[in-house]
């Protein structure tokens, strides 16, 4: 049935794991789970970066293999959730000078942005831009077109990164075998499902708290103002909690058990924390080591709030919070300490905006696929590559991976267009020889078109192409 080759696929890469979600929308706008896998990714992800594209590549190839298990298709692209520590905005200026007044056309505006583009360098990469203001005159207009001036300055936020992040998120994903439709950045994918209009509108702080990393957002006026990622998160907890020589799952349990951002009482006069071996340690002396680490993170996260340039006054939507550290013991009363904010909103579990069915009645209880949902919910483009074993190997170099930086329309509050504003092409259909075909390709990087020839070349390219498969596998991790 047609319908049945129709889903989305997100997958969402986290420092402690990588989540991975299938779906299909339905017509009421909720979310049909079709399936879903999670992986570790702590031994090579670290602070939302890959350190390791072998160990990478193989947990793509196991989540692609459980969810197509459970799909009973194949699946050609997915689209890929990325964050990770540096990452933040910068803001840019544009402007036109004109000798006399003229009417501001689309052409225009599309010409300065190409210009703000140009502003991305070698090292730093710009993952998506969110256009603000036009200044025309004393006027500040979110969408000149149509006015008539004698010059404009176009306002922009560019979300920049290393440049790195997007080529090691493209090696592991083509090696894997999976093309990439689109790289939605996964905080901000996340709060455009969790906050209201009413929010955005009036000004809010959007709080992810993950395990290596915390991602800030501020919103105002509908507008993406301010982001950083925070290279700090729960992990950093367990490792003080471990200078007790302890292992991370005993750093884990104990903060689950013991843990607060903010501890009420006579320290003194609690009972000590018994460790495995039998060792008791001191609850004032475990207490400050959470506390103290706690309050850092939220320390800088005000920070951030700062660094907008908006505060509490202006930000009348308050702090919404999200992520594992949300669920920590006190966080309410720590947050209202170190921000000076009172209006607070704790999403713990669910929280999106759109319904999800699955067959599961667990599935996604404690909101860990919050993200993957709410990137399929913008899915555009059908990620099935067809009947499950159906594929023809592509021997001919084709790919395609998004890669364009992605532009916010503000005009119609739009906040996630497709890469490049276009939607990923068709998937290929795998190319049979042709004897009317004449080319013969040069490089394996460009799409190209088998030689004429005979069905005898044709195998022998398939023979190559198997003999490199056993190669590749013999490089991946024999600890995996």
């Amino acid at each position: 049935m047609a319908g049945e080759d129709n889903f989305y696929v997100a997958i969402v890469l986290g420092s402690s794991k990588i989540t991975a979600v299938a779906g299909r929308k339905q017509p009421d706008g909720a979310i049909r789970v079709l399936a879903y896998a999670q992986e570790p990714s702590g031994t090579f992800i670290r602070k939302g970066r890959i350190n390791n594209v072998t160990k990478m590549k193989q947990c793509i190839l196991n989540i692609k293999e459980k969810l197509e298990k459970s799909l009973k298709k194949s699946i050609s692209y997915t689209y890929v959730g990325i964050g990770g520590m540096g990452m933040h905005t910068v803001g840019n200026t544009v402007s036109r000078h004109f000798p006399e007044k003229m009417i501001i056309s689309q052409e225009l505006v599309d010409d300065m942005l190409n210009e703000n583009m140009s502003s991305a360098t070698q090292e730093r990469d710009i993952f998506e831009v969110v256009p603000q203001e036009f200044k025309i005159g004393t006027q500040f207009p979110i969408d000149p077109i149509g006015i008539q001036s004698e010059n404009v300055e176009g306002h922009y936020l560019n979300i920049v990164g290393n440049a790195s992040l997007r080529e090691d998120i493209d090696t592991c994903f083509r090696n894997a075998g999976l093309k990439i439709a689109d790289t939605p950045i996964s905080v901000l994918t996340l709060s455009d499902n969790m906050l209201s209009e009413s929010e955005k509108r009036s000004g809010c702080v959007f709080v992810d708290m993950g395990s290596e990393t915390t991602s800030v957002a501020v919103f105002k006026n509908n507008l993406l103002r301010h982001f950083a990622v925070i290279p700090l998160g729960s992990a950093n907890v367990n490792r003080d909690i471990t200078s007790l020589q302890i292992e991370d799952a005993e750093a884990e349990s104990l903060k689950l058990q013991y843990g607060a951002a903010i501890y009420e009482g006579e320290l003194e006069n609690q009972n000590p924390v018994k460790l495995k071996d039998g060792r008791l340690v001191k609850f004032e002396e475990f207490a400050g080591l959470v506390e103290a680490r706690m309050e850092e993170i939220i320390r800088n996260i005000a920070h951030q709030i700062e660094l907008s340039k908006y505060d509490e006054s202006q930000l009348i939507g308050g702090i919404v919070v999200t992520g594992g550290a949300a669920n920590m013991k006190n966080i309410e009363k720590a947050f209202k300490e170190h921000t000076r904010f009172e209006k607070l909103r704790f999403v713990t579990k669910g929280g999106l905006k759109m319904q999800t069915r699955s067959s599961n009645n667990d599935f996604n209880k404690d909101g860990s696929f919050n993200t993957a949902l709410a990137i399929i919910d913008k899915g555009e483009f059908n990620c099935c590559g067809g009947e499950l074993g159906s594929d023809i190997p592509d021997l001919f170099g084709n790919e395609t991976t998004a890669e364009a930086p992605k532009v916010q329309n503000p005009a119609n509050n739009n906040p996630a267009q497709p890469a490049g504003n276009e939607v990923p092409p068709t998937p290929p259909v795998p190319p049979q020889p042709e004897p009317e075909e004449p080319e013969e390709p040069e490089e394996p990087e460009e799409p190209k078109k088998p030689k004429k020839g005979t069905w005898s070349k044709l195998v022998r390219k398939m023979k190559s192409f198997a003999t490199k498969m056993v190669s590749d596998d013999d490089d991946i991790d024999p600890d995996k």
